[in-house]
């Protein structure tokens, strides 16, 4: 097993992307998955180990950073522009089917929180997208879901109104800080997966926060016609499981795992059993197999 680092384009900018691929000696193609990390994150926060994983089970990983984010280019650092983010799912997925190294037949798609909305979406547009599995997936947000965010929105647009700097804002923060998430462990979490994490940068650029008001994959995941697997978090704040359910609710291709956690506690206290649901799934929607050591 090993990673191949590679890049492709998405709106003229470059995109760094790792390839794990089975050590195998025959030159049959694989089946692959594509991910992308959560809300602000970097492809080595948590990824690795799927990827790791899944390869060993027969099955290669494609991971990239989002424009702007990690050793992706982009002028405009840590702006989450989510349209472009979701373009750069279904651009993943052309690096994929083009390898002759994979099985264009056999590919799966997943994420988690925010990059689990991505992952539901390209599934819902693509149909060589064959399964995909969604860790506690973003929906949609409501207005009051971080009211003190708004005295910042409004400074921020003025700033920018004005010709001026931009703002910042943590993307995880501690309970009571002004950050994008400040519960369900949020703080604790990202300090701990940044160790790993050069590129990491616990900041968005405020300018981000109104489009995601505006953001939802309601329409998506309704569309959905292939398996899939959702992981949910009872005590989740962030993204709450009801809003998972109502809108997988007319899908019957669904399959739940659910946890009486919350949003971060998946991959902490869970973090073994929902890698293991996750890779197993995987590897049985795609046939992967079992390789010696």
């Amino acid at each position: 097993m090993g990673d191949e680092q590679m890049t492709f384009t998405v709106d003229g900018i470059e995109v760094a992307a790792a390839l794990t691929l089975p050590e195998r000696e025959d030159a049959v193609p694989c089946p692959a998955v594509f991910t992308a990390p959560g809300f602000a994150g970097v492809k080595e926060m948590l990824i690795p180990d799927y990827s790791a994983e899944l390869a060993a089970r027969g099955v290669a990983s494609l991971a990239f950073d989002y424009p702007g984010f990690g050793a992706s280019g982009g002028d405009v650092r840590q702006h989450i522009d989510l349209p472009q983010q979701l373009r750069s799912f279904h651009a993943a997925l052309d690096v994929l089917a083009r390898d002759p190294r994979i099985d264009s037949e056999r590919i799966a798609v997943w994420g988690t929180s925010m990059s689990g909305g991505h992952a539901i979406a390209v599934a819902a547009a693509d149909h060589r997208v064959k399964a995909v599995a969604a860790i506690i997936p973003f929906i949609h947000l409501t207005p009051t879901s971080n009211v003190e965010l708004a005295p910042v929105i409004v400074r921020d647009a003025l700033r920018r109104l004005f010709r001026r700097p931009g703002l910042t804002i943590p993307a995880a923060g501690r309970p009571g800080e002004v950050a994008t998430m400040n519960s369900d462990g949020a703080y604790e979490w990202a300090e701990e997966m940044a160790r790993g994490a050069e590129n990491y940068r616990n900041e968005v650029t405020v300018a981000s926060l109104p489009a995601m008001l505006r953001w939802s994959t309601r329409k998506a995941a309704a569309r959905l016609t292939v398996p899939v697997l959702a992981i949910l978090a009872e005590s989740d704040t962030i993204t709450p499981p009801s809003r998972v359910r109502k809108a997988l609710a007319d899908v019957d291709t669904v399959e739940y795992v659910s946890y009486p956690e919350s949003h971060f506690e998946l991959f902490t206290d869970h973090a073994a059993a929902v890698r293991t649901s996750t890779v197993e799934w995987l590897v049985a929607q795609l046939g992967g197999v079992t390789l010696d050591a």
